[in-house]
């Protein structure tokens, strides 16, 4: 008996678009590769760097130093070459901050808050529900090749960022934060950097520090005076810390919460008052927007497009 099988054709159309889809996913994969190749080298390598960060007018340099002891407890120092004297200092869960404006002070923490964002130090998981990493080819940054990564928003309610990362050893040399329109609004560039097998010496001065005694971060517990709802944030951002304060300049107080997706930041001022916000706005790398109601106003500052501050603000309700 002969038996003919007969087999239904695929239309050439939905095999090119299965193709692409496969395509898309293995870009995806390779991105969330390299992003965690950098997360690699920013918490394991002996390393010290000089990198530049520029906002707009504003140009800052710092010298960065990373490493591990021989008890592989991380050591990390980020210090200001310009303007106020900065330095901070982490010592496993420890960050110590220094200002020549302020008395120096230690929390709890496992990343310091500084031009680097956080998220950068963790695995691209933490991120991956509102961001995809897609790889864009390459350039030569310091002498070194590159390979390109893009942070794309997976909502058109952020920023997004182009990484360059040594192809070598998956460092991080530049980053860009840009706008919807594909501006560039900052920018963090290394101008030097020395990965080592050793300890750098100046951290093993840390080791021997008598850090500033830990204080407890009572900023980082939610403590307002009125049981405000915000309705609408970005996906991913979550609320980090919360008071009742009084405003600089103004002196008005004000409830406050600062939320973070890990790659940037937004804070949410609420007033009883509602002269205390005369509706203004303003655009730029760090935005703000404000709105009075009735009988309360707000005010949203932070690296996010208006239209996500001006939704933030109008769905905050007692």
């Amino acid at each position: 008996m002969i038996c003919n099988t007969v087999h239904a054709a695929v239309p050439q159309d939905e095999l090119g678009a299965t193709e692409l889809r496969a395509g898309e996913q293995r870009a995806l994969q390779e991105g969330e590769r390299w992003f965690n190749l950098m997360q690699q080298a920013l918490t394991e390598y002996n390393f010290s760097a000089s990198l530049v960060h520029v906002q707009g007018q504003r140009i800052e340099m710092f010298r960065w130093l990373h490493g591990h002891t021989s008890d592989n407890e991380q050591l990390e120092l980020l210090h200001s070459l310009n303007g106020p004297e900065i330095h901070i200092i982490r010592r496993g869960q420890t960050v110590s901050y220094f200002h020549s404006m302020s008395s120096p002070y230690s929390i709890r923490a496992n990343t310091m808050f500084g031009p680097i964002p956080t998220a950068f130090f963790r695995d691209f998981s933490n991120i991956a529900d509102a961001y995809n990493a897609v790889p864009m080819g390459g350039a030569r940054i310091m002498d070194r090749t590159t390979v390109h990564v893009r942070l794309i928003p997976k909502d058109q309610d952020r920023y997004g960022y182009s990484l360059w990362l040594d192809r070598e050893s998956g460092m991080l040399l530049r980053m860009l934060t840009v706008s919807q329109e594909g501006e560039p609004l900052e920018q963090i560039q290394l101008t030097a950097l020395e990965i080592t097998a050793e300890l750098n010496s100046e951290l093993e001065q840390v080791i021997e520090l008598n850090l500033p005694p830990i204080v407890d971060d009572i900023h980082r517990s939610v403590n307002v005076r009125h049981d405000w709802q915000t309705n609408y944030l970005p996906r991913g951002f979550e609320l980090i810390r919360g008071n009742h304060h009084r405003l600089p300049i103004t002196g008005i107080a004000a409830d406050y919460f600062l939320y973070s997706d890990g790659l940037t930041r937004v804070s949410v001022y609420v007033s009883e008052d509602p002269e205390a916000a005369a509706n203004l706005r303003y655009s730029g790398l760090e935005s703000l927007y404000s709105h009075s109601f009735a009988d309360y106003s707000v005010t949203v500052v932070g690296r996010l497009p208006m239209a996500t501050l001006q939704r933030i603000a109008m769905s905050v309700r007692r």
